[in-house]
């Protein structure tokens, strides 16, 4: 009988220290901290060169449903440039995932295609690269990393955005396509 009542009072004091510690993680934890914005439409432009206009439409729908979002606008522009616009705005980590998207899209055939395609983003809205900076977001040439973007800011900073992470982080290498640029002139 004393076993059993000294093995219910350990069981409880285990469980009651598991809550308390996993409180107490909540409490501290970066995740609880983290303030997902909103950043507005017109605050960037995402564009690419590769896709025909009714492949985007299909892959960006996937993409809406994948992220539980709208679906954006996509308009052709001149030398077949697309523009993927969501005029009400979207989540930082959503506008790097869909510059990611048009390199890696689900279900579509990549063979025999040249694809360009990258974010115009506004001063002050990407976490990590100064407030006073816009800056190109894309995927480099060759790339073997499927969970990161890069970004160039208007000084010629070079940013990495690993999906894992809550911000951009400075690095040496830009690998910025020289075409990139050429999307939003």
């Amino acid at each position: 009988m004393i076993s059993v009542i000294l093995a219910i009072l350990v069981g409880g004091l285990f469980l009651g220290g598991a809550l308390m510690a996993g409180d107490a993680l909540k409490r501290h934890s970066p995740a609880r901290n983290l303030e997902v914005r909103l950043i507005e439409g017109d605050q960037f432009t995402i564009r690419v060169r590769g896709w025909a206009g009714h492949e985007l439409r299909t892959m960006f729908a996937d993409f809406a449903a994948m992220y539980d979002i709208e679906e954006p606008q996509v308009v052709e522009g001149p030398g077949r440039i697309f523009s993927i616009d969501w005029p009400d705005g979207l989540e930082e980590p959503h506008i790097l995932f869909a510059v990611n998207y048009l390199y890696y899209p689900r279900d579509f055939d990549l063979d025999s295609r040249s694809i360009l395609g990258a974010a115009r983003v506004r001063p002050g809205n990407l976490t990590g690269i100064a407030d006073d900076q816009s800056a190109l977001v894309f995927v480099p040439e060759n790339d073997t990393h499927f969970d990161r973007v890069h970004a160039v800011d208007d000084a010629g900073q070079a940013y990495l955005g690993d999906f894992g992470s809550t911000s951009f982080v400075p690095i040496d290498d830009a690998r910025l396509p020289r075409e990139v640029p050429k999307l939003f002139t």
